[in-house]
């Protein structure tokens, strides 16, 4: 039985246009009707992908191992394109243009898988086939051998081990953790000094105006008289083997401004944070390639910082995939003897035991280079060393 409105709407239409037959006036009407529902159910439908929108932004952020984060997302397209599927499949007009958009979207679907499962680095920390390629590479930069010399002041118990640092005739002589020894000294560039490229920032301007142009690669940071900054110098060997060392409270910092990292080289100690911060007005994201600790890849906005803890010594590299010139180094160690250079070139280890060590000199581009050092109880040893491309 017809509705009281349909009737009216009949009646209507057919004093208005006594041309049309009963027949034309039926469909005119169902078309109608069907239009209204169509409409009702768009709007429906865009308000539930809507909501099923936020809740997948929402599961992107719950820390959950990389499959089950997998799982979810694959779990809620499927609920979208299932959604979508059941409401619009019945339009006969429209199956088509449906059934493309339903091929296109499991293209598009397929590709975002293979390229999720082999990206870089994903925001939960698991190794990717990307990461492990890209530490291996870097592995092989820091294998990658120099020539390096030392020279010294008033102590004839220093030594190079650059050729043999593997050495198993090494004996530490140190029975105490701790003490009121020092080594000091300073790090120098020997040779012709080469030629340090600018950095290419035309693509953030913001961040160029604040250095007043190109600044110049961190890669070789060389201060009056050659001395060399951003190189670590460490104790590697001659430390007890029961020692044991309480992190500092301090929590380290490596802030993002003038879309640069500083500092370009980090050293901690293990169970020490870091707190990665962004000073500049532009969006960064920090991206970690460690191995031993959570590696991660997630934005850091304005103002805002990430803050994570490093539990495992190992060194790992760290980049912005926004702006790909800038890049960072950090060394986690599992003692507190050791110091990173700035331009003037000088380092201070204080506070070791009386004892030989084996000191090592590292530089991103360089590689490690090794010394051996003796020093007596409550003295201090003068030290100079070279570095060399040749």
């Amino acid at each position: 039985m017809a509705s009281k409105s349909r009737v009216e709407d009949f009646e209507y239409l057919k004093a208005r246009h006594p041309e049309m037959s009963d027949e034309e006036i039926y469909a005119f009407l169902d078309e109608k009707s069907h239009a209204h529902i169509h409409v009702k159910t768009y709007i429906s439908v865009f308000v539930a992908l809507g909501v099923l929108t936020i809740v997948t932004v929402a599961a992107s952020y719950l820390e959950v191992p990389f499959r089950v984060g997998i799982f979810l997302g694959l779990l809620i397209a499927s609920v979208k394109a299932s959604l979508v599927a059941l409401i619009f499949m019945h339009l006969n007009d429209e199956k088509k243009i449906i059934y493309g958009f339903l091929g296109l979207t499991v293209v598009f679907f397929s590709v975002m898988l293979f390229l999720t499962l082999t990206s870089e680095a994903d925001t939960l920390g698991e190794e990717s086939v990307a990461v492990q390629m890209a530490n291996a590479e870097i592995s092989t930069q820091l294998r990658e051998s120099g020539h390096g010399s030392a020279t010294h002041a008033g102590d004839s118990s220093i030594s190079d081990v650059d050729a043999a640092h593997t050495d198993d005739s090494f004996q530490p002589t140190a029975t105490q953790t701790r003490g009121d020894s020092v080594i000091r000294g300073h790090v120098v560039w020997a040779g012709q000094v080469p030629k340090v490229r600018d950095v290419d920032m035309a693509s953030a301007q913001e961040c160029l105006e604040i250095h007043g142009g190109s600044p110049k690669s961190e890669t070789l940071v060389l201060g009056e008289n050659k001395t060399m900054g951003n190189v670590l110098v460490r104790v590697k060997r001659g430390l007890p083997d029961n020692a044991s060392y309480n992190p500092p409270l301090e929590v380290a910092e490596i802030d993002q401004y003038g879309c640069v990292y500083k500092p370009h080289l980090l050293a901690i100690q293990t169970g020490q944070s870091i707190r990665f911060k962004n000073s500049d007005d532009v969006p960064h994201n920090v991206h970690t390639l460690s191995e031993a600790n959570k590696a991660f890849n997630k934005a850091v906005n304005t103002g805002k910082f990430l803050e994570y803890s490093y539990d495992q010594a190992e060194l790992f590299f760290v980049k912005c995939d926004i702006h790909p010139w800038m890049k960072s180094w950090v060394h986690v160690l599992d003692h507190p003897f050791f110091s990173v250079t700035k331009e003037d070139g000088n380092f201070e280890i204080a506070g070791l035991p009386a004892g030989k060590f084996e000191l090592e000199f590292w530089h991103e581009k360089l590689g490690a280079r090794h010394q051996i050092v003796s020093v007596a109880a409550g003295k201090a040893v003068e030290l100079a060393y070279q570095f060399s491309k040749e």
